[in-house]
């Protein structure tokens, strides 16, 4: 590339806004899609650059924050950072050397720093010959770059090759821009969350009913508030600006206000087509003052990251898929559902969604989530190394994004319990809990990591409050509860709590394996031994394989999966 045709150092913030885009595109090309970690090293790099840096980052930084180096790494003797960007520069190199570009990212020789390059002008054509031509007349410049030479038989043959590759090309990016367009990725700023609106709490005439009106609809406020996945129509209007339209209005009806107990009606309409798509029915006396704690899991049930709303969402637009809170959406409904035909969309998804809010502890704790379950998934390889290392990076970009959010927090929570720092994850996850103790999933994995941490009694505790808020999506904290009942040998509670989780369950390997636990303590051995055996059929793995690898195909715990296994064996279930 002649770099007199290279304009660099352009406006830092116009520089920025394509360095977005850019990045957007490039981590959604086969290219970089093959190349976790090269991604990886992108976004790093990018990052670095968008949070305001004036200094490429350092080698040590990008081996430990980026490519998963352990904190003693040394540069010095180390030259993995160099022999990574170095790979990047290829790939860049390969990415726009196939496609044409006005501007391009680039790395140049020498730096670890994430630069634009602009097109001043087109590089100057050749002319072509004409047999006239005196060839001694040839120049100044033109005959120092031998500009002017008289085609070969070959030049002749192909000359059709540039306008079909400029056509082919062509082809490929409106093939690109349609598959886009479906999953939803080229939307030029990622969607907005649904604005709920609370609307003042009717049929209380009397001051004690207005006072209990104001106390209710200050709970709703406070709760909802807390959760990431809605707009609260008042956080979001400002004095002297237009007001926003409402998505969701919540409607309160009190009856018998003047009396005890009060009953209380709670619907949330969807104001496109002002239907009610749910309603709750509760009744509250004066034993619930102050707290109300009885509204809690109206509030759960409304605004976690997949209740009412968000489902109403996915099964308006089963195929919008594009950045923002479509992705967020979708990748819920992966997580709570196991929906794993969609995990490549939601993937590419929340990349585009990570790459438009680099910033966002929402969107990186998403994706940090997503990237731990493929490591889960691909333990002991390569590839699931790749995955754990970004997935530590995405959570701990979240947290120094996020410090005074939930969605941060937790995410820092979950990176320590996968380490295997207890201390470190638990007061991460005490921190979250505070910021929203509505929240049911926060409440549930956190009771699974004390659980599992050795402190059941308030791992219990938040496993039951988990249930208590939102029994639909709990999942791993339903399972992990049956299991500590069914230890203490409660087995009826055991498979109570199992039969009622939802079905199809997004654990259903777990689930089955602390029934056939229950059943073979309730005497029923042959039954616990069926269950096992399916179990067994849903890991892949050859028929002799040892139980202890069976199990480590579904519980990522190593303290739990000794348990486990101690249980089935002296359960009779397996030896």
């Amino acid at each position: 590339m002649d770099q007199t045709d290279i304009k660099e150092n352009v406006d830092r913030d116009e520089a920025d806004k394509i360095i977005v885009r850019e990045l957007a595109e490039l981590l959604q090309s086969p290219l970089f899609i093959r190349s976790p970690v090269l991604s990886r090293l992108l976004q790093f790099l990018a990052d670095h650059r968008l949070q305001g840096a004036r200094v490429a980052p350092k080698a040590y930084a990008i081996a430990t924050e980026a490519l998963g180096r352990d904190a003693d790494f040394d540069p010095a003797v180390d030259s993995y950072p160099r022999v990574m960007i170095g790979r990047l520069r290829s790939l860049l190199d390969r990415y726009y050397g196939e496609r044409p570009w006005a501007y391009r990212l680039r790395v140049p020789q020498g730096s670890y720093e994430l630069v634009v390059q602009h097109r001043a002008a087109p590089p100057a054509p050749v002319r072509e010959y004409d047999p006239g031509d005196d060839p001694n007349a040839l120049i100044g410049e033109d005959a120092a770059a031998g500009l002017m030479q008289p085609p070969s038989d070959l030049q002749r043959g192909w000359h059709w090759v540039g306008p079909a590759l400029f056509i082919l090309g062509l082809l490929l990016l409106v093939g690109w821009r349609v598959v886009s367009e479906r999953d939803g990725l080229l939307a030029p700023d990622p969607r907005s969350y649904p604005v709920v609106e609370i609307s003042a709490p009717s049929g209380s005439e009397t001051a004690t009913g207005r006072a209990l009106a104001r106390a209710v609809d200050g709970r709703l406020r406070d709760g909802l508030r807390r959760f990431d996945m809605v707009d609260l129509l008042s956080a979001r209007s400002s004095e002297g600006s237009a007001r926003p339209s409402a998505d969701y209005r919540i409607d309160v009806s009190l009856a018998g206000a003047d009396e005890e107990p009060v009953d209380v009606t709670i619907m949330l309409n969807r104001l496109s087509d002002q239907r009610t798509i749910w309603s709750q029915q509760l009744r509250l006396s004066d034993e619930d003052e102050p707290e109300y704690a009885a509204l809690d899991p109206v509030i759960a049930q409304i605004g976690s990251d997949y209740g009412v709303i968000v489902r109403d969402q996915v099964q308006r637009r089963p195929s919008d898929f594009a950045p923002g809170y479509p992705c967020l959406a979708q990748f819920q409904r992966l997580r709570h559902m196991q929906a794993l035909e969609d995990a490549e969309r939601v993937g590419r998804c929340l990349q585009a969604t990570v790459s438009a809010r680099p910033l966002d502890p929402v969107a990186l704790a998403s994706l940090s989530w997503l990237r731990f379950d493929q490591w889960q998934r691909a333990k002991g390889s390569e590839e699931g190394q790749e995955y754990y290392a970004e997935a530590r990076n995405l959570a701990d970009r979240a947290y120094r994004n996020g410090i005074n959010k939930p969605a941060g927090l937790f995410a820092m929570a979950r990176a320590h319990f996968y380490e295997g720092n207890c201390s470190s994850s638990q007061a991460m996850g005490d921190a979250a809990l505070a910021l929203n103790r509505y929240d049911s999933n926060i409440s549930g994995f956190l009771g699974v990591y004390r659980a599992t941490c050795g402190d059941e009694e308030e791992g219990e505790a938040l496993l039951r409050r988990a249930l208590a808020l939102d029994a639909a999506p709990t999942g791993l904290p339903a399972v992990s509860l049956a299991f500590l009942t069914s230890e203490r040998g409660q087995q009826q509670e055991t498979l109570a709590i199992l039969d009622a989780m939802p079905s199809p369950s997004n654990v259903e390997p777990q689930q089955r394996i602390v029934r056939a636990i229950a059943v073979a303590r309730e005497g029923r051995l042959p039954e616990g031994r069926k269950l096992w055996a399916q179990v067994r059929a849903d890991s892949g793995l050859p028929a002799e394989a040892s139980t202890e690898r069976v199990l480590g195909r579904f519980i990522f715990s190593s303290r739990m999966l000794q348990r486990t296994r101690a249980a089935l064996r002296d359960s009779g279930v397996a030896p």
